[in-house]
């Protein structure tokens, strides 16, 4: 029989892995916090595939949208029971990027503190000028 693995997250036995049984861990038990790595933002348009040449991602956002790649920047809300927990954690995109963060965010909340319920709402803004955000999309 295999034993919960107790103030030992994410540990993981091979032997056991290997014997077809399975580790496990409860949440409430992880008290680490909640981290996010935010690495490179993909996309797709109907408008991008109907373009000759296609259009890139950061292409369309230009024309589209007025949005420079390097004006985009990513907010993300842990929600729990439908309602904000701590504050938003942003990062933005460097200059000449081209869509990418390899960013870590750690929110203020751990693994222990969430219930079943929880969600991340992930928003991606882009700046159309001073003190202007843009919302290009959330999920």
């Amino acid at each position: 029989p295999l034993q919960p693995l107790l103030r030992k997250p994410l540990a993981v036995f091979p032997a056991q892995m290997a014997e077809g049984g399975f580790a496990y861990f409860r949440s409430s038990d992880v008290t680490l916090q909640v981290k996010l790595l935010v690495q490179q933002l993909h996309g797709s348009v109907p408008a991008m595939c109907a373009s000759h040449p296609p259009l890139s991602y950061a292409a369309w956002l230009a024309g589209a949208c007025g949005i420079a790649p390097h004006d985009l920047h990513i907010s993300a809300q842990l929600l729990v029971h439908g309602m904000p927990l701590g504050q938003p954690e942003r990062t933005y995109s460097a200059a000449g990027s081209k869509l990418r963060w390899n960013e870590w965010l750690s929110f203020t909340a751990k693994y222990c503190d969430l219930s079943a319920d929880a969600a991340l709402r992930i928003s991606v803004y882009g700046t159309a000028g001073p003190r202007e955000p843009v919302l290009i999309g959330t999920a």
